[in-house]
């Protein structure tokens, strides 16, 4: 049934095409159709119950009033070394026709020892910790949690934070958190299944598959996107799952200039390139020299963000999350769709 309703739509579209002249494939200056799909025309027909998005404090001229959403997340509150949150919040205002949510991020990307401090409860910070959150917490919808530096030996430590949390925060506030994409279950803090039960909703940080220290590559791969959203669907309850899409790309070149050099490569590459080096007291020896480099960019435009929609609406995947406002292409949003607006 499915098969034929699908290929009813495909004679429609092409009838469209013909009798009005409406082209669904993007065209150059020239006029000319490169065969590409236009991602907004067929956008209609993927609707999610959720559409998540995150916004960086301080970009909030990001916000163009365009945005089809019913999250956004507010990044973020302030950790300082004491394990304080320090600062007032306040959601930023944003024009739409429906109500949104507003969420405010508490991240800890990079510090162990921080993540640590703030979750052992024998240093009894923890405690305070949480009456901060509680205290930025009143005006918003809602808190996430996105600590990405959290110690396998803290798991413990940090699920019963969470539960603590949750316990602590006023009635109603939606608790969600940012986990890393895993393909294989690993014993750790970011277990799919021992935080779900702890928290309302899960972003799957579905990006970075490939990094800035890694071999180039896509940033979020299809095939790994597929992979990435099937793992969180066996663990994580559907009403609960978010995937994120990222909006930035990541630039790779093929030769590493920041780097050591012995005095025999130094010498040969001056050699090379017949520099003659200059010479002040204070500085050394020092000389200067161009060389071509290659960079290739990996990026999401519209076409593979509609893939990557496509493909987690045709895994009954019911809600996503972009990271973030103002990286992506413009009118992206003229393409998304949620069934509560």
């Amino acid at each position: 049934m499915k098969k034929c309703i699908r290929l009813v739509l495909i004679v429609l579209i092409f009838l469209l095409e013909c009798s009005s002249g409406i082209n669904l494939y993007n065209t150059s200056s020239d006029g000319q159709s490169n065969n590409t799909i236009n991602a907004y025309s067929m956008a209609e027909r993927l609707s999610f119950n959720e559409v998540w998005a995150y916004l960086m404090k301080g970009e909030e001229d990001k916000l163009t009033g365009e945005e089809k959403i019913t999250d956004l997340c507010y990044f973020s509150a302030t950790v300082n070394g004491k394990g304080q949150i320090t600062g007032d919040y306040e959601p930023p205002a944003i024009k739409a026709e429906n109500r949104i949510r507003h969420h405010i991020v508490i991240a800890i990307l990079d510090n162990y020892a921080l993540t640590h401090f703030i979750l052992h409860p024998d240093f009894q910070v923890r405690k305070s910790f949480i009456r901060d959150i509680c205290r930025i917490s009143q005006k918003f919808d809602g808190v996430q949690i996105d600590f990405e530096s959290v110690a396998s030996s803290d798991a413990q430590y940090f699920f019963s934070f969470l539960s603590e949390l949750r316990a602590n925060l006023d009635k109603g506030k939606v608790v969600s958190i940012a986990l890393p994409a895993r393909r294989s279950r690993i014993a750790d803090a970011y277990d799919y299944p021992s935080v779900a039960a702890l928290v309302d909703r899960i972003i799957i940080m579905a990006y970075d598959q490939h990094w800035y220290g890694s071999n180039p590559g896509p940033i979020a791969g299809l095939s790994w996107c597929r992979e990435v959203g099937e793992f969180a669907k066996s663990f994580i309850p559907q009403q609960k799952l978010i995937m994120g899409l990222p909006l930035y790309g990541r630039c790779w070149q093929d030769k590493n200039f920041n780097k050591s050099m012995h005095y025999t490569h130094i010498e040969q590459v001056m050699q090379t390139s017949n520099i003659q080096p200059q010479y002040d007291p204070e500085n050394g020896a020092y000389f200067e020299y161009e060389e071509k480099i290659k960079v290739r960019v990996y990026f999401n435009d519209e076409r593979a963000l509609y893939e990557r929609l496509k493909l987690y609406s045709s895994m009954s995947i019911d809600n996503v999350a972009f990271w973030r406002i103002g990286q992506g292409p413009k009118g992206m949003w003229q393409g998304i769709s949620t069934k509560s607006l």
